[in-house]
């Protein structure tokens, strides 16, 4: 069964095609229809979209011509979908003259006032479709994507509900709602009054770290006075094989290329360059100074590794020494060195210690005598954080290394209102080091104590160092809109920093290739074996061989040929020079195989061969395996010709 598609917008202007669906919901991707904002409107020309020129007044459609790029880009797309109907559904959908921007239903967000709506994605996901494919409505809806309106203060914070206040005063402080009205809460704070001065001492010790700076690759190696190949061998694994088989690492594993790896305050990579430490150096330096033989073989070419004897040439027991310089870099804290990955942000061990101890002393210092108790009332309903709103009003939220968080987020592995020190920024989560252990906590790979630490996500905790919800006590106020509004997205590594637009030429990359293959070194010659080809004497043989047995025919004939005219080439010294044959034993443009002009065929090759075969010679050995030494027949029909006896 064929679909036929009727296009009602055929006959319609595009411009009041846009001034009615722009700006309105729409279902594409028909037959699973997904729920979309209809963004813009194109067809092959232009791009029309609704702009705001005059503030306080309505939009009006604008049309953006294509860029040269985009005009083939929208061909594309266009045929795209059409094929895809065709193709794939059985569906004709007729000539797509206009595509549908839609931006895909992403979810539901929750505003401040307590109401649902929905949320879209952004231009970045935006998806095309063909008008006549769009679905204006439909008879059934999904019920969990289903807008609603704010719900009454006593049902949504009933009374001795866990929240977190959001006041300028007490941000992050644990709450419990004691009593509502229709506009307003109270609630009752529980806090140590000591909890900032706390958050700032963490934030010291990261920021009175030990701040090293980094050197690019090839600026370290004049520092040193090696090759930039001796100092990435030295910086990555270094094999040396000892006479027991043995293998032996001497290199400082600093960093890793192939798996993506670097080590914490000694190596990173920022574009096309390996950066290393001020600390990376200084080790390098000293393990030049402790072993110069070492760092003497490390030029050497080849990926072969490199025996113990050849390194240690004039120590009495090459081995021994070899693993002298292996016990030595153990000492030097090689072995404990943190390989993580490129595009991530983490403190060492050594801090990451130093903020649990002071976690520990803060935690022993603190007695229940110390709670205050304090009561606030009538104030607003986003002034508070409830648990289960997290995901929805903590998006975009920014985090450093060393910020103070707690834990707003009621389901997980981490109990509720836990806090902690970031210590890790990954690109959609972080590492986090809790003040107390927990049954769900790791090692975040030894670098803390065990059940210390573990990876959340962003919005699951409330950044106490950097507030950034603050909200109004006052009911009457305004409601605020969330903050901060641009996503975060931490970015880490040789990732690209500048992308082409959809239909634009990348800034780089491959070019068209100059025409007719002529580029600014003339035109271009292709390599001709002259020695190639059937009939042209043996395969392997020497290559005097071919012109020996197949000598060119009187009169400058190719192929059993007179030569034309046409088919001498000029020389620049006046003289005229035979082109060489070529493929199967003719050269290209001469005259085709078959065209004899009443002349009988000629004998391929010029020669008559004595049997037919891959060089079957009669009375002589055939093919592989002979004689060591013995004539062995190759080719195809080549005359057998007698080896010349020795002298």
């Amino acid at each position: 069964m064929i679909v036929h598609i009727v296009n009602q917008h055929e006959n319609r202007k595009i411009e009041d095609i846009a001034q009615e669906m722009i700006g309105q919901r729409i279902f594409v991707g028909w037959p699973f229809l997904q729920e979309g904002l209809v963004s813009a409107i194109s067809d092959s020309l232009f791009t029309y979209e609704k702009l705001s020129m005059v503030p306080g007044k309505p939009a009006k459609v604008v049309s953006n011509p294509h860029t040269p790029q985009g005009l083939g880009l929208w061909k594309t797309k266009a045929e795209k979908v059409e094929r895809y109907y065709s193709k794939r559904c059985g569906v004709i959908t007729g000539n797509i003259d206009v595509l549908v921007h839609v931006r895909p239903l992403k979810g539901l967000k929750r505003l401040d006032n307590g109401a649902f709506v929905k949320d879209y994605e952004g231009a970045e996901k935006e998806v095309e479709q063909a008008v006549q494919m769009a679905v204006s409505e439909v008879f059934s809806e999904d019920p969990r994507y289903m807008e609603r309106e704010p719900p009454p203060l006593s049902e949504e914070f009933p009374e001795g509900s866990k929240v977190f206040f959001l006041g300028e005063h007490a941000y992050g402080v644990a709450a419990q709602v004691s009593g509502t009205t229709d506009d307003a809460l109270s609630v009752i704070l529980v806090f140590f009054p000591t909890e900032k001065t706390e958050n700032d001492r963490f934030k010291n010790v990261v920021v009175n770290r030990l701040q090293n700076k980094y050197y690019p690759s090839f600026r370290v190696a004049e520092m040193l006075g090696i090759s930039s190949k001796a100092l990435s061998k030295v910086t990555s694994s270094f094999m040396v094989v000892g006479s027991d088989g043995n293998k032996n690492n001497l290199g400082l594993s600093l960093k890793f290329e192939a798996k993506g790896l670097k080590v914490i305050e000694y190596s990173r990579k920022d574009g096309r360059y390996w950066e290393f430490s001020e600390k990376a150096i200084e080790l390098i330096r000293e393990y030049q100074a402790k072993y110069p033989e070492v760092f003497q073989v490390l030029d050497r070419s080849g990926d072969a590794m490199v025996k113990a004897s050849d390194v240690f040439s004039d120590a009495p027991n090459p081995d021994a020494k070899a693993k002298e310089v292996k016990t030595w870099l153990n000492t030097k804290g090689v072995r404990d060195f943190e390989p993580v990955s490129l595009f991530c942000d983490q403190l060492g061990k050594a801090t990451v210690k130093e903020i649990e101890a002071l976690a520990d002393s803060i935690t022993a210092s603190k007695s229940t005598t110390a709670i205050k108790k304090a009561i606030v009332k009538g104030i607003p309903r986003q002034a508070v954080l409830k648990p289960s709103h997290a995901v929805y009003r903590l998006q975009n939220q920014h985090f450093a290394l060393g910020d103070r968080v707690i834990m707003v987020q009621d389901s997980g592995s981490v109990p509720l209102s836990f806090k902690g020190v970031v210590v890790g920024m990954n690109a959609k989560s972080m590492d986090v080091v809790w003040d107390a252990p927990f049954m769900s906590g790791g090692t975040l790979g030894d670098r803390c104590s065990q059940y210390r630490g573990s990876t959340v996500e962003f919005w699951s905790c409330l950044n106490l160092s950097n507030p950034q919800f603050i909200v109004s006590t006052n009911p009457n106020a305004p409601v605020q809109q969330q903050q901060p509004r641009s996503p975060f997205k931490p970015r880490f590594g040789p990732h690209p920093t500048v992308r082409p637009a959809p239909g634009q030429q990348p800034a780089a990359g491959f070019r068209p290739a100059p025409a007719n293959g002529v580029g600014h070194h003339g035109p271009v010659h292709i390599m001709v074996n002259p020695n190639r080809g059937r009939g042209g004497g043996p395969r392997g043989g020497p290559p005097g061989a071919a012109a020996a047995s197949h000598p060119h025919p009187p009169n400058g004939a190719v192929n059993g040929h007179a030569k034309t005219p046409s088919q001498t080439i000029p020389a620049q010294n006046g003289n005229h020079v035979d082109p060489a044959p070529r493929g199967r034993g003719r050269a290209r443009g001469f005259e085709p195989r078959g065209a004899f002009h009443g002349q009988a065929p000629p004998i391929r090759g010029g020669f008559v061969p004595p049997a037919r075969g891959r060089g079957f010679v009669p009375g002589t050995e055939r093919g592989r395996g002979g004689q060591r030494g013995s004539f062995r027949a190759r080719g195809r029909g080549q005359p057998h010709t007698a080896p010349a006896p020795a002298a």
